[in-house]
Parts: C-alpha cells; structure tokens; sequence
C-alpha cells in the first residue's frame, strides 16, 4: 500500500474519531447542567396557618421478651400544624378549596441494639371534636419508617380535614391496647 494512501485512511480514521468524542462531549455537556440543576432544587411551601407544640411522649411496647419487660420505642409528638401546602415524595401538594392538611410532626427514639420499621398511621387517629364516633387514619406517612440501632428518626404524619374546623381529639396508642387522648385546638 502506498505510503499517501496509508496516512490518508490514518487521517480519516483520526477524524472520525475525534467527531465521535465531540459528539458525546457536547451531549454529556448538555445534561450535566439541568440534572444539577433539578437535583438540587428543593420545592418551597407556604408557612403553616397555624400550629400548637403538643410534646407528649408515648412508650409503645415493640415485642415481647421472655423475662422482663417488652422491649418499647418512644413515639414522642412535637407539634401539629394546619398547612395548604405541603410536599409529598419531593412535590408540591395544595389542599383542595374547603380543605386544608393538618400534619403532626413526630419523632421515634429506637434505643434497642437493632434497627426496627415502624408503621406510625397505627399509632394515630384523629377525630374532629364534635363527632369523636369517626376516627380517621392518616392519609399522609412515610410508612413503614426505619428507625435504626439507638437513633432518633423524625416523620410526620397528615391528615386531611375540613378548613374550618380548629378543634381535634388524637387518640394516641396501639390498634390493640390502651390509649390516650389528646385534644388538639387551633
């Protein structure tokens, strides 16, 4: 093979190489940018309307051992707020025209040796003050939360309700035993 046609073919291959590199250059280049940027933007809600701090703290037993007493977490409510926005899953959610979220904001203090999964909405129902015959399970969790090994883990809980109603009754405990009342007024 001739030396001229030899360098010819080394440059169109060169050539074509390097088209392909530019080609996913610029296409890297074009999605690095709005990945970042949806990455890191975080969706912004309006302040609470209004907000009670409850800070009650409940021992629920978790299993049972053979001697001594049940092993239990703590379910520890800090606050309930009435919210129209809220975020589920990294998305903004309003409440619908009459309706507005009331969100409790809970906290679970694991001091066992392991990891646990809680399911916080069997610990909770809320009842609207007048009609404490009707008692409704959260709509809105993150269940089943892990807690791990001797930690804290904050969740929250959401119930959706009427806008004009500012008086609640939770009934705090689990679906098969005792449980305490709190009444909640906005």
């Amino acid at each position: 093979m001739p030396q001229r046609l030899k360098s010819r073919k080394n440059l169109l291959v060169l050539i074509g190489f390097i088209l392909i590199l530019a080609l996913l250059a610029i296409r890297f280049i074009r999605k690095t940018p709005s990945n970042l940027s949806n990455s890191n933007k975080k969706e912004s809600v309006a302040a609470a309307t209004a907000s009670v701090d409850l800070n009650r703290e409940f021992h629920f037993p978790i299993e049972k051992v053979t001697r001594g007493e049940p092993r239990k977490i703590s379910f520890v409510i800090e606050k309930a707020e009435l919210r129209d926005e809220i975020v589920i899953k990294g998305q903004k959610a309003n409440a619908v025209a009459g309706r507005t979220f009331l969100i409790l904001q809970v906290k679970l203090r694991n001091e066992l040796d392991r990891g646990l999964e809680i399911n916080t909405k069997d610990y909770v129902r809320l009842a609207y003050k007048d009609a404490d015959t009707e008692w409704f399970a959260a709509d809105i969790h993150n269940d089943p939360v892990a807690v791990q090994a001797i930690s804290t883990k904050s969740t929250r809980l959401g119930f959706p309700v009427d806008d004009d109603i500012r008086s609640f009754i939770l009934q705090v405990g689990p679906i098969n035993g005792s449980k305490d009342k709190i009444d909640v007024q906005f």
